[in-house]
């Protein structure tokens, strides 16, 4: 299983999705609580929309890639941004930064594909912080599905973050709720 995050979904000036893998041990799961890891400075979160790939895809052209895709899920990714920024400055791979073990959470809910035109919302604390709408998003979602099955085979599993309009500074005692419409996918804890 690949788990695939587009980087500039909200970017304007975009010409193409563009992305970054991560192993399937990044993922969170069952609500379990974020450890901050020690050691690596600064840690962001980003939400997600969360597409599960249903079919092997190869060279999808745009109007078939919705056969691709059978559900939604949310998530949110966190990332270690010190080191990402050191890796940009110095032109190193973003592994470390963005790819280490549970960074990435993932509801174990999935809904139908339909439900993500509805939008996610998450919440800190119990505070509203984000909104994510597909009709922001710099590329369509069959855009983005079929760009991705031109440069690399997707597959039955395969996880495709879309990207999120927002990060936000990590803390210990904090609680992360993602809605989409009136489902809650993600309730867990900042340790």
């Amino acid at each position: 299983m690949k788990l695939i995050t587009i980087v500039n979904s909200y970017d304007n000036e975009a010409e193409r999705p563009q992305y970054y893998l991560k192993a399937d041990t990044a993922l969170l799961r069952n609500n379990d609580a974020f450890y901050i890891p020690d050691g690596v400075g600064r840690i962001v979160a980003a939400p997600h929309i969360v597409l599960k790939v249903s079919r092997i895809a190869k060279c999808i052209g745009e109007r078939f890639a919705a056969r691709c895709i059978d559900g939604v899920m949310g998530g949110i990714t966190f990332t270690a941004i010190d080191r990402l920024n050191e890796a940009r400055s110095n032109g190193l791979p973003w592994d470390e930064a963005v790819g280490f073990d549970h960074s990435s959470a993932l509801s174990l809910d999935t809904l139908s594909r339909d439900a993500m035109l509805e939008g996610a919302t998450l919440y800190i604390n119990d505070k509203e912080c984000a909104r994510i709408k597909l009709g922001d998003m710099r590329f369509s979602v069959d855009k983005i599905v079929s760009h991705l099955s031109e440069r690399m085979t997707l597959r039955i599993g395969d996880l495709i973050f879309l990207g999120a309009p927002a990060e936000f500074e990590v803390k210990a005692g904090d609680n992360y709720r993602l809605t989409i419409g009136d489902h809650t996918l993600l309730n867990f804890d900042i340790k």
